[in-house]
């Protein structure tokens, strides 16, 4: 196996699971990167989600159900448990991104999607163990499902593991 055929490339308003020696990697913004993990079972999964909440939004066709918190963290954990045979009371949290990337916008789109993170993984009992939010530049975040670590680039500065 080379190094690129165990990368997961996570996409905006996009999930990936997997299984040790995976890796899971995305680039954030205003968007928050939930990574889940099974330290156990050595499973997890990532969620690139752009907004907070489905609530309001027309529904033309199909929603992509990933691209909220509200609908994309409920998802994860289902993938997480049917794929992967994870339990939720084994899943622990970090999240990453929320910044305020877009200037000139009133409302803090980073900011409104960290607060409906945290209140939706407690509402499911998945206790945060790191997070590395806001600020004005973007993130790059690798995932090791092996160790359950997390790689977080914010643009401009050094890389730091949580």
């Amino acid at each position: 196996m080379t190094m690129t055929d165990n990368v997961l490339i996570v996409g905006i308003a996009d999930i990936k699971t997997g299984k040790a020696p995976f890796l899971i990697k995305t680039t954030l913004g205003s968007c928050i990167g939930v990574c889940l993990y099974h330290q156990e079972k050595k499973v997890g999964g990532m969620l690139h989600l752009m907004l907070a909440s489905s609530e309001g939004i027309v529904r033309t066709g199909e929603l992509k159900r990933a691209k909220f918190a509200d609908t994309g963290i409920p998802d994860l954990i289902h993938e997480l448990k049917v794929k992967h045979d994870a339990d939720i009371s084994g899943l622990s949290a970090k999240i990453f991104g929320g910044a305020k990337v877009l200037q000139g916008v009133t409302s803090d789109i980073g900011k409104n999607n960290e607060e409906a993170v945290r209140t939706i993984l407690k509402q499911f009992g998945v206790k945060i163990i790191a997070s590395k939010t806001g600020g004005e530049k973007g993130y790059q975040i690798e995932f090791d499902l092996d160790t359950g670590k997390v790689l977080c680039k914010i643009f401009g500065q050094e890389p730091v593991e949580l």
